[in-house]
């Protein structure tokens, strides 16, 4: 069975990565290639595109993020209070924006997915739509398995963001996603968020979004039960209804051991039935590539804004209070940890932001215990409700999250 010669489609492909991440972001670009060989694509590196990184690439775009129209210091304070995963996260709305600005549609693809065939059901359904997202799953999942649950949806959103298409009508769901994800993008998850991905669940229903229900788009360890595909000839194809293969997330994916499938789950996935004859083939064609570019460019694991200039870390906890800082209007103050004619400054901030830290983490111990311990919790109300009152404005208020 092979398909139809897939229709020109318009528009631009595009992800986000630190340099950490940069031989992911390229076998996406690889597969592009094979597939959709005459498609955009541009690459939005955070800290910075190493030199000779675009005469090695010439047909990527490669971006910083003075592409996304902010000012300096507004860029330096998101490196600030956002850790790698949330910046790369915060600015996807900015980025798409910016990408609209040239072209009618822009197809976001998380650097970690690899094209298995062209996309091509995607232009029409952004005409029609402006917003299309991929659910992460679209069957329920049988009580009492043992490995998976749909309590995953709950924790980090109905739709992966590691796919994204917008068009025309698009504006007014990114400028009220970007409204959120320039203080709001955090892997917080004690009070329900989950960088980018959370907000979509509300927003995907504001705006209408299109959910779309393909088994062949944006596979991956968390819907790999439902998703059984087989190869025919040089295609693969879903099983169970017959649509080809689209789109693989490795998320998690070592390249070094690929039979595991995803590091990030917190059991072994080997003996679980997932690892088809089909998808092994694919993720070890897909690890030999990724492990001949990370040493063709020479890949480092750094990230440049994972300490400040005097090399210190910045923690979380840190970033955090930083974060706090600037939502009380300290923008006029604070002294940058990544601008050096601040660095005494900052230096100094950072030891006065001690207690603020504690403060800090005294709230987040205090939204654990009240559901650690909801009945402790309820005599705090009844019996010393003065107290109650201070500890109840102190979890309202600890997030600095708008409601």
């Amino acid at each position: 069975m092979t398909e139809d010669p897939p229709a020109a489609i318009s528009g631009v492909y595009c992800t986000v990565v630190a340099r950490n991440y940069l031989p992911q972001a390229l076998s996406l670009y690889t597969s592009i290639q094979k597939h959709e060989p005459h498609r955009p694509f541009v690459i939005l590196v955070i800290d910075g595109v190493p030199a000779g990184l675009e005469d090695m690439y010439p047909g990527v775009r490669f971006a910083e993020l003075n592409f996304l129209g902010l000012t300096s210091r507004e860029l330096l304070d998101l490196a600030t209070i956002y850790d790698v995963v949330e910046l790369s996260t915060a600015v996807k709305p900015l980025f798409l924006q910016r990408l609209r600005d040239e072209f009618d549609q822009a197809v976001y693809l998380d650097p970690d997915t690899y094209l298995i065939s062209p996309l091509v059901e995607i232009e029409s359904l952004v005409e029609e739509h402006g917003v299309v997202l991929t659910p992460h799953l679209l069957e329920p999942i049988t009580p009492g398995e043992s490995f998976r649950s749909e309590v995953n949806s709950l924790t980090v959103g109905v739709h992966n963001l590691g796919f994204c298409a917008v068009g025309r009508g698009s504006d007014k769901f990114l400028d009220w996603w970007w409204s959120h994800l320039e203080r709001e993008c955090l892997i917080y998850p004690l009070l329900g968020l989950f960088v980018d991905q959370k907000w979509v669940d509300v927003g995907s229903v504001l705006f209408d979004a299109h959910s779309f229900r393909h088994y062949g788009y944006n596979i991956a360890h968390w819907n790999l039960h439902e998703r059984e595909f087989e190869r025919r000839g040089s295609n693969y194809y879903m099983i169970r209804t017959d649509e080809p293969l689209r789109l693989l997330h490795f998320s998690g994916f070592d390249p070094k051991d690929p039979e595991a499938i995803s590091v990030r789950q917190n059991i072994s996935l080997r003996e679980k039935g997932l690892n088809s004859a089909a998808y092994s083939t694919l993720s070890r064609e897909y690890a030999a590539l990724l492990l001949d570019i990370r040493q063709k460019i020479n890949a480092t694991s750094s990230y440049a804004y994972s300490h400040d200039l005097s090399g210190r870390l910045l923690t979380k906890r840190l970033r955090r209070t930083y974060r706090q800082e600037l939502l009380k209007g300290g923008l006029s103050y604070l002294p940058s940890p990544f601008i050096e004619s601040d660095r005494a400054k900052f230096a100094r901030w950072r030891l006065t932001s001690l207690m603020q830290q504690m403060t800090g983490a005294a709230g987040d111990a205090a939204i654990g215990l009240k559901y650690a311990f909801p009945d402790a919790y309820g005599i705090l109300k009844r019996v010393v409700p003065s107290l109650y009152g201070q500890v109840r404005e102190q979890l309202l208020r600890q997030g600095q999250i708008r409601r």
